[in-house]
């Protein structure tokens, strides 16, 4: 399977096969954990530039203001990882769809595909499915810093329950 005919496409910017670390940035209320953000670190740099991360034929002027484009998210999960795990990973979907299955939002699932090495990272995000964009740090020498999923968890929407109360930050790194 390629990501041609999944309907999955990687982003125009890419970076060199490695480990990177995660890092979850949560929200938490007295009754709910959610993840704000989560950043793929790729050079420990200074961010200079924030650019939107595109797939092909995506095309920034073609946005109104305010929108962006954005990963699709179903089943409030989504998962990061190189493309050359794609096709090991879409069978395992097909085989075990709970193999993914993120119990609590600062316990990330890892996954690895043997024969590529490449591995999988799955964890729960913001208010749920929909769609969240990603943002590309930039060194200042134009280099890729870092990835930022953006799970809108600042914008003004409902908290759960109907809580008024203000969420305290935590951060959950998994390198």
């Amino acid at each position: 399977m390629s990501w041609e005919r999944s309907g999955i496409a990687p982003f125009t910017a890419t970076v060199p096969p490695g480990t990177y670390p995660l890092t979850l940035a949560l929200v938490e209320w007295p009754q709910d954990r959610r993840v704000a953000a989560a950043k793929l670190a790729i050079r420990d740099e200074t961010v200079a530039a924030w650019e939107m991360a595109l797939r092909p034929g995506q095309d920034p002027a073609t946005l109104q203001e305010g929108e962006a484009f954005t990963i699709g998210v179903d089943v409030a999960t989504i998962a990061l990882f190189d493309t050359v795990a794609l096709e090991a990973m879409a069978e395992r979907t097909e085989e075990d769809p709970g193999s993914y299955y993120v119990a609590e939002a600062d316990r990330p699932v890892e996954l690895q595909d043997p024969a590529s090495g490449a591995n999988l990272i799955a964890f729960n995000i913001g208010w749920g499915d929909g769609g969240y964009p990603v943002w590309i740090g930039r060194t200042p020498g134009g280099a890729v810093a870092c990835f930022v999923v953006d799970m809108a968890m600042l914008a003004p929407l409902p908290t759960p329950s109907g809580s008024p109360s203000s969420p305290k930050t935590a951060v959950s790194s998994r390198p």
